[in-house]
């Protein structure tokens, strides 16, 4: 017999704006069972296991077990671990507070940005597995839709506010990514970069010479420090392209 979960499979791609669609709607039709599961429960129970045993042991089995049920009751609800990874991605950005700081749109950008880091960092999800999916989930729409109003009210045009709230959340997602993963920064500067000034010496004189004028402030660049850099000139660039008055 073919649940509801095996058509969104079917349909569309976890994690996508159709798959998410469709789901709505599967969700919409399925009648409640008192005391049964719900989406809620198996993501919280999923969760569990992923800062418990890392991702490995995310199965639908695993889910079930903690719960104290059987595999094919999860299915009624999800077809697959990737739906489940999928709805594990969009319930994290649940976690992003989007509260206005009433200075205006450059301190609510700068509020997101740091926020959004908070978060992608503390998520978890392994690096691989939450930067693979795409997700247009309820607080994924939640996040663009504040994101796009930021600079609306800041004064661009649609299409420029779109491509910079595109480029704000691909900057934190990335710089955190980087972060979590081992080419990261650390509070101390950059990883593996113990013995940097013995590589140099052991170059030619005229070799990489801003490199050797300026290396070691690249090196000590603490993680926190980038990351603050990167978003004044991010923002600096936004301001430079407002109209004139705004």
């Amino acid at each position: 017999m073919e649940t509801d979960s095996s058509r969104l499979r079917a349909a569309a791609e976890p994690g996508s704006a159709r798959w998410w669609a469709e789901r709505a709607e599967a969700e919409a039709r399925r009648r409640p069972r008192a005391g049964g599961l719900s989406t809620a429960r198996i993501i919280d129970a999923a969760l569990e296991i992923l800062r418990e045993d890392g991702l490995g042991a995310l199965t639908v089995r695993a889910v079930a077990d903690r719960l104290g049920t059987s595999s094919a009751s999860l299915y009624r609800h999800i077809a697959g671990r990737e739906e489940l990874i999928a709805l594990i991605v969009d319930h994290v950005l649940g976690d992003i507070r989007l509260d206005a700081t009433g200075r205006g749109w450059r301190a609510d950008a700068e509020a997101l940005m740091r926020e959004m880091r908070r978060v992608i960092l503390g998520q978890p999800l392994p690096v691989s597995a939450a930067r693979s999916r795409s997700t247009f989930g309820p607080n994924m729409l939640r996040l663009i839709d504040a994101a796009l109003g930021l600079f609306l009210r800041a004064g661009l045009t649609d299409e420029r506010a779109a491509c910079t709230a595109i480029a704000m959340i691909e900057f934190v997602a990335g710089s955190a990514t980087i972060q979590r993963s081992a080419l990261g920064r650390t509070p101390q500067g950059a990883a593996g970069s113990d013995g940097f000034d013995l590589l140099l010496e052991g170059l030619p004189a005229d070799h990489l010479p801003a490199l050797r004028a300026a290396g070691a402030a690249f090196v000590a660049a603490s993680v926190d420090d980038v990351f603050t850099h990167g978003m004044a000139v991010f923002l600096d660039g936004v301001t430079s392209r407002l109209p004139r008055g705004r």
